[in-house]
């Protein structure tokens, strides 16, 4: 068990030794995938840090490495629907969002439930390694266990400004996820250190980052977009007999 518990102090999280073989896999993998990344761990190397016995347990748990990541991401997404969907249901309550502010206020707090259970947090940075190494992985998961609130979610933003052109707002709502996943993976690592910083201190970062994920859905359209919304200029035709224009054909998307 003296490997296990010098990898815990190191990540700065204590697994519960009543906890059985399986969860104490599941809470370590998750806090070495979030220090290291999840493509520079090895399932040698969780067992021991589980302080596992059999050095089969995880496959005969979870079936291989990638069986784990799996039920660490529904984990994950299962805990933070619970809280978008009641974060949803208060905006229904009040009658609906009326800014992006409200969504994105939903969004950030309403997530933060996923970060129980753990001495330090590790969830948002584990999350962000897999996002890097099997996006499809992550797709098909949502897919098959049905977390659509979180589209939802987005989906209300979009709503709330029409004005925005859709291939825009798609950017716009990846730039955003990218940027919560990122700014909270900085807060969790600077739990996980134990070092009191006063960027997270001297204000509430989660009220800060909701006003700056708000404004970046909501920023000017690129000068760029305001060409693209404008007509574009019929050219003559050059062929005889065919009048003075002729309208473009649009391919399907």
């Amino acid at each position: 068990m003296g490997s296990g518990r010098r990898n815990e102090e190191r990540l700065g999280t204590t697994v519960d030794d009543t906890l059985g073989t399986r969860d104490r896999i599941k809470t370590v993998a998750r806090a070495l995938f979030a220090e290291r990344g999840v493509e520079a761990v090895t399932v040698r190397e969780i067992v021991a840090a589980a302080g596992a016995k059999n050095g089969g347990s995880l496959n005969h748990y979870f079936g291989s490495k990638e069986g784990l990541i799996s039920e660490l991401l529904a984990h994950l997404f299962g805990a933070a629907s619970e809280g978008w969907l009641e974060a949803l249901s208060a905006l229904g309550k009040s009658g609906g969002a009326k800014s992006v502010r409200e969504v994105v206020h939903a969004i950030v707090y309403g997530g933060l439930s996923h970060r129980g259970g753990d001495t330090a947090p590790t969830a948002t940075r584990f999350l962000a390694s897999v996002l890097f190494t099997r996006r499809r992985m992550v797709r098909d998961l949502m897919d098959r266990h049905h977390f659509t609130v979180f589209t939802r979610l987005l989906r209300y933003i979009q709503e709330l400004r029409p004005d925005i052109p859709p291939p825009i707002m798609r950017q716009r709502l990846l730039f955003l996820a990218w940027y919560l996943i990122s700014v909270e993976s900085a807060y969790e690592a600077s739990i996980a250190e134990r070092k009191r910083s006063a960027i997270w201190t001297e204000t509430d970062p989660f009220m800060n980052i909701v006003e700056t994920a708000a404004a970046l859905i909501e920023a000017p359209l690129p000068a760029t977009a305001e060409k693209a919304k404008a007509p574009r200029q019929k050219s003559p035709s050059r062929k005889a007999g065919r009048g003075a224009t002729e309208p473009r054909k649009t391919r399907a998307a």
